[in-house]
């Protein structure tokens, strides 16, 4: 997936998708006329649906006092407490956030309570040099955007359920 999602981008002229970028139309997504934008969305969506992909979303409300690094500590923690309810093997990629420098310490608690064997890899990187980063901004804004409007889907996760991905969305674990 990511030769084609790199390649996808390069046609577009852009070094990196971001959906909130996209929808508020800012550069580089600024001069795209509606036909051109989804056309270049479904590209994309085409892309993450052939790898059919299982998606666990989060959703956090801010709580009074915190800061970026909190929330992104809150929905790191509740990610890899989803996981920790599966067998399977996964690859972990964490956003690098200036504002947040403790994925190792998360990690390190997944391997003390025996996930081990199910953590293929990790890694922390920026979303514009990681594909996977980039597809899962495009479904983190879906779902907040889908608990926003009380249900109402939109396109791109429509499309990506026709295309055979799954879904699986939950406000945060307390």
């Amino acid at each position: 997936m990511s030769i084609d999602w790199a390649s996808a981008i390069a046609g577009m002229g852009i070094p990196a998708f971001h959906m909130t970028d996209f929808e508020a139309r800012v550069p580089p997504y600024k001069d795209w006329t509606n036909p051109v934008r989804q056309a270049r969305l479904n590209v994309l969506l085409d892309i993450i649906g052939a790898a059919k992909p299982y998606c666990v979303g989060f959703t956090n409300w801010v709580r009074p006092g915190e800061d970026t690094a909190d929330i992104y500590k809150r929905c790191a923690e509740d990610v890899l407490l989803e996981l920790g309810r599966y067998e399977d093997d996964f690859a972990i990629v964490f956003a690098h956030h200036p504002e947040f420098n403790r994925h190792s310490l998360l990690i390190d608690a997944m391997l003390n309570h025996g996930m081990g064997k199910q953590i293929r890899s990790c890694t922390v990187a920026r979303s514009a040099d990681v594909c996977a980063l980039q597809v899962a901004d495009i479904v983190a804004y879906e779902i907040c955007r889908e608990e926003r409007e009380i249900g109402i889907r939109r396109y791109p996760l429509q499309r990506l359920s026709a295309l055979g991905c799954t879904f699986r969305f939950s406000n945060a674990i307390e």
